[in-house]
């Protein structure tokens, strides 16, 4: 992913940097001229193998290769960010896209341009995580992209739209899987050290800064433990271990 979006900076792109999970956003620009005209990332790939990506200029959002036909929302896009499925799409890689060519981005917030549906009014700050943006449908790598009106929510008052990317699809994750253990009872401060896997991704990353943040003690583990290690404990964890591998692996889960 830092390779990545190392290579999306160095082409002058409107996408000039960002981060894989939260922390980290992609900008897009706001400036669109002439007012109708618009660029997104075109990927095209055949059996695994990358034939073309390149940032295209569009006049009209009907002429980007994957629309919803259900779409009835044009947003502006602000901000998008860098999962790792968008990697693997961004480097033609098959298995989570339905068909190529498509315009990635599963996440994005913008400012909704127009709408055919009263659920919103042109003005409105919005956020779109999943959804099959991206994979199924072109996502939020455009400075345009019109959505179904039930996949957007509205910004929430505590965020930026630039915040509401550092968080993104990987801290959304992280904390509906920490919510859902509480609310299970299965998770307590009391119960003892949380032990969080693949700590150095984006969803492992984030599930050590909230926990963290919510008092308990978390071992975090990773197969980059030397080299992420101070970057974990920032982020709150007690502890960095080596991930196990193996037969090793099978004995502390039992």
């Amino acid at each position: 992913l830092a390779r990545l979006a190392a290579q999306l900076q160095a082409s002058k792109s409107p996408v000039p940097g960002g981060s894989s999970g939260p922390g980290g956003s992609l900008r897009l620009l706001n400036t669109l001229s002439p007012p109708q005209a618009f660029r997104a990332w075109f990927v095209d790939a055949a059996k695994g193998v990358l034939k073309q990506r390149e940032l295209r200029s569009f006049s009209d959002v009907s002429e980007l290769p994957q629309q919803d036909p259900a779409a009835s929302v044009t947003v502006r896009v602000k901000y998008s960010d860098l999962n790792y499925k968008d990697a693997m799409i961004m480097r033609g890689q098959h298995g989570v896209v339905r068909s190529f060519p498509i315009v990635p981005g599963i996440d994005f917030s913008g400012v909704v341009q127009q709408s055919d549906s009263p659920m919103w009014k042109p003005g409105d700050e919005v956020v779109l995580t999943g959804n099959k943006i991206g994979q199924h449908f072109d996502g939020g790598y455009s400075q345009v992209c019109r959505v179904q009106a039930e996949w957007l929510v509205p910004r929430p008052a505590q965020f930026s739209l630039e915040e509401c990317m550092m968080i993104g699809t990987a801290g959304f994750t992280a904390m509906q899987m920490v919510a859902e253990l509480e609310e299970a009872g299965r998770l307590t401060p009391s119960r003892g050290p949380v032990l969080v896997t693949g700590a150095g991704g984006g969803v492992g990353s984030a599930a050590v800064g909230i926990l963290a943040k919510l008092g308990y003690e978390v071992c975090a583990s990773s197969g980059r433990a030397e080299e992420i290690g101070p970057y974990l404990r920032r982020l709150g964890a007690s502890q960095v271990v080596a991930r196990l591998e193996g037969d090793a692996l099978k004995k502390p889960l039992q």
